[in-house]
């Protein structure tokens, strides 16, 4: 730095030491402002990473069907809430968020959360991997016991958790139908809103009482027999022995013609099923990228799922049921009830 001749020598050191100072927190400035905008999920915008929170509790559920048959099923359930439910809760969030699970487990045998997610450690897999490694054997979770999972959410689609134990059960698949086990859907950043409907097909577990429970079932419920039996019901007891069903060993979901809904159908079973909805296109949001399945029937071997977006053009009570038809007379029918859209 150069300073005029006649600058007294006291001036210079004082201008020298001013300049370091500005040169100096320039510097830190920079480097404050570059951090601020690093997004976090590699964008342009400048905000921290938002946590999506749920704290899931594995608790046994009685699932009554009526006439002394029961379903001692196992279950997921959020916190705070009576009891557990087949599924067990829609987890949902949105890509670039952290998923934040908190699990304990209330049953006497060891269970775990495992997901269908991907990109994750192996501290958050929930399988046997996390005892025979070492790392994590916590996430196998035992009787009493909690464990926390955390997921980056990187792509948008639809997942599924399950138990991944095989404690109380003798297998991973007997637990699995014993009714652990929840979907998870991952919103798009710029999703529009829509609404949002699981249907889980598969069979039921092994810990049932009486002589009337179904062989296959959708979330949860199931009618042996199938919609000929819900036929004889209505020719013994009129529609209030049908009504009676509903709810109970027929799921139902009920819409509005024009009304549009993307229904998130899993196999969570060891068996082949395919889903099939009557009067609606059945248009793939997933697997066929906006593209309709063939005949209006959605077909998954086991492990598989898709998103169907449906929108009823006329009203009334639509059948829903496993199209391997068999299944079906075994209990695996369900009802749409579309009404007219309000004026």
């Amino acid at each position: 730095m150069a300073f005029p001749n006649d600058m007294p020598a006291d001036q210079q050191r004082r201008l020298t030491v001013l300049t370091l100072a500005i040169l100096v927190l320039a510097a830190i400035t920079t480097a404050v402002l570059g951090l601020i905008f690093i997004d976090n999920d590699g964008g342009g915008g400048a905000h921290a990473q938002t946590v999506r929170e749920y704290n899931l509790e594995i608790v046994p559920t009685d699932i009554d069907y009526g006439g002394g048959n029961v379903w001692h099923a196992w279950t997921f359930k959020l916190a705070g809430e009576e009891k557990g439910t087949v599924p067990g809760p829609t987890l949902v969030a949105t890509v670039g968020e952290k998923l934040v699970v908190h699990v304990k487990n209330n049953l006497p045998h060891v269970h775990s959360f495992h997901t269908h997610l991907s990109n994750y450690t192996l501290e958050n897999d929930g399988s046997q991997m996390n005892v025979i490694s070492g790392i994590a054997p916590g996430a196998m979770i035992p009787p009493g016991g909690s464990y926390t999972y955390e997921f980056d959410l990187t792509e948008p689609g639809l997942a599924f958790y399950h138990d991944h134990s095989g404690d109380g059960g003798g297998t991973i698949s007997a637990n699995i139908h014993q009714g652990l086990y929840g979907a998870i859907i991952v919103k798009a950043a710029d999703e529009p809103a829509v609404r949002d409907e699981v249907i889980f097909m598969g069979e039921i577990g092994s810990e049932t009482e009486g002589d009337n429970v179904p062989t296959y079932i959708m979330n949860g419920r199931g009618i042996p027999g199938g919609e000929h039996h819900l036929e004889e019901i209505f020719t013994e007891q009129g529609f209030d022995g049908v009504a009676a069903q509903l709810g109970v060993t027929v799921p139902v979901i009920a819409a509005k013609v024009g009304e549009e809904m993307h229904v998130h159908v899993i196999n969570i079973g060891d068996v082949v099923h395919s889903f099939h909805a009557h009067s609606v296109t059945h248009i793939s949001t997933g697997t066929l990228d906006g593209a309709s399945w063939s005949a209006q029937v959605l077909p998954l071997i086991p492990g598989q799922s898709d998103s169907l977006q449906l929108t009823f053009t006329h009203p009334g009570l639509w059948l829903f049921h496993c199209h391997v038809v068999a299944h079906a007379d075994a209990g695996m029918i369900g009802i749409f009830n579309i009404t007219e859209a309000t004026p």
